[in-house]
């Protein structure tokens, strides 16, 4: 008998005008929008803990499936008068390959979103449960939950910390399931340091650097695509959300393949040809100016923030504006080291390689005495981070 209830509602809800439910044998339909009944709920592979299980299992019930629910349906769960009623008469609802029971939900009481989604990516400690953070995400998207950047560049640091670059990049690879989008730019950004890492942190081994030079050359086609950059124009109308030509983007091929040549010996006119295009998109983007509105950031003080908020968000600022300023560093240093007097523009590379060191070391001391000043562990760690990357690349 569960069977066939689920199938009448599963069908129901492909039908543009009712869903149907059946409790104790009695069938009841509610008029429905399609935009809210088409959707579905992502399916969880077996978390880790009971814990985690729990978690996903709100998700499902109590944040996302609301989104999904017509008008009729939302007023069942939401009053309470209706509690008992959806208690005694079960009523089962199937969106996509998820089927859960309407159960009351308390307004007052809802789990919060933010929350949840913080608990769930903090517990994930298996590959599957880094799996299902990629499959929340698409439960968001499905359900039109916007995610903050934030959000989102926490979700690919928690991969790239985890070593789930696999895992970023299939997320990466389905921008309108999974709302990664690198025409965001922090969102970008912080992808290109998390392919920067996966070779800074094995010491530079050399299957490793070869693997993130790989995922680079990925990271750079997947913005050709309609959903990142590739729909944006290019030459004098470019978008502002069109980060192809940027630097960093051109830098981190660069970085990846001088450090392939100069440890592992690697080709070395791959590296000319990337130098060449890192001096183009330098100058294209008129490199000094950014330098210069970096080290402006680098002169403030306490006494120029109203709030240890604000003075807070300053210095995590400051560290994203730094760490792009350390790949790009790093690619003409190494590169000129690998091709000496072959390396493109090779006075120019040597002034930005010198003007970029001067404009990140005293970027980081300026963050370090700010966040000093008032003694935030969070804002110790991030600055901590920041200088390691560049002993990393010094080492």
């Amino acid at each position: 008998m569960m069977h066939s209830i689920r199938r009448s509602c599963q069908s129901a809800l492909k039908s543009p005008s009712n869903v149907c439910a059946y409790a104790n044998g009695s069938r009841r339909a509610f008029s429905r929008t399609s935009a809210h009944s088409r959707g579905t709920l992502p399916v969880f592979l077996s978390p880790s803990s009971p814990e985690l299980s729990a978690l996903l299992s709100t998700l499902n019930s109590k944040i996302l499936l609301p989104y999904h629910l017509t008008p009729e349906q939302q007023k069942l769960v939401y009053s309470l008068k209706n509690k008992a009623k959806l208690e005694a008469e079960p009523v089962e609802i199937t969106l996509g390959e998820v089927t859960l029971p309407l159960e009351h939900i308390n307004q007052n009481h809802k789990p919060r979103f933010s929350q949840t989604f913080w608990d769930i990516v903090k517990k994930s400690e298996t590959t599957d449960d880094y799996e299902n953070i990629v499959r929340m995400l698409e439960g968001f998207v499905n359900a039109g939950i916007k995610v903050k950047p934030g959000w989102q560049e926490k979700v690919i640091r928690t991969l790239s910390r985890t070593g789930n670059h696999h895992l970023l990049l299939k997320a990466l690879q389905r921008p309108k399931a999974t709302g990664l989008r690198m025409s965001e730019p922090r969102v970008l950004e912080h992808v290109l340091r998390a392919v920067h890492d996966k070779a800074a942190l094995s010491k530079w081994n050399k299957e490793e650097t070869a693997k993130a030079l790989r995922l680079g050359k990925q990271v750079a086609e997947l913005l050709e695509d309609e959903e990142h950059c590739g729909g944006q124009a290019r030459g004098e109308l470019v978008s502002a959300h069109d980060f192809r030509g940027k630097p960093i983007v051109v830098a981190l091929p660069t970085e990846l393949a001088a450090v392939l040549a100069d440890r592992h010996g690697g080709d070395v006119d791959e590296v000319k040809t990337f130098a060449g295009r890192l001096m183009a998109a330098l100058k294209q983007d008129d490199y000094d100016t950014t330098l210069d509105t970096i080290a402006e950031h680098s002169t403030r003080t306490g006494d120029d923030f109203k709030n240890g908020a604000m003075q807070l968000y300053h210095v995590f600022n400051s560290i994203n504006e730094l760490m792009p300023l350390v790949i790009v560093w790093n690619a003409l240093r190494t590169s000129r080291k690998v091709l000496g007097a072959d390396m493109p523009s090779a006075d120019e590379a040597q002034r930005l390689e010198t003007r970029s060191k001067d404009v990140l070391d005293p970027g980081l001391d300026a963050a370090e005495r700010l966040q000093t000043s008032i003694q935030t562990q969070s804002q110790d760690s991030i600055v901590t981070a920041a200088r390691n990357t560049v002993a990393m690349c010094e080492a």
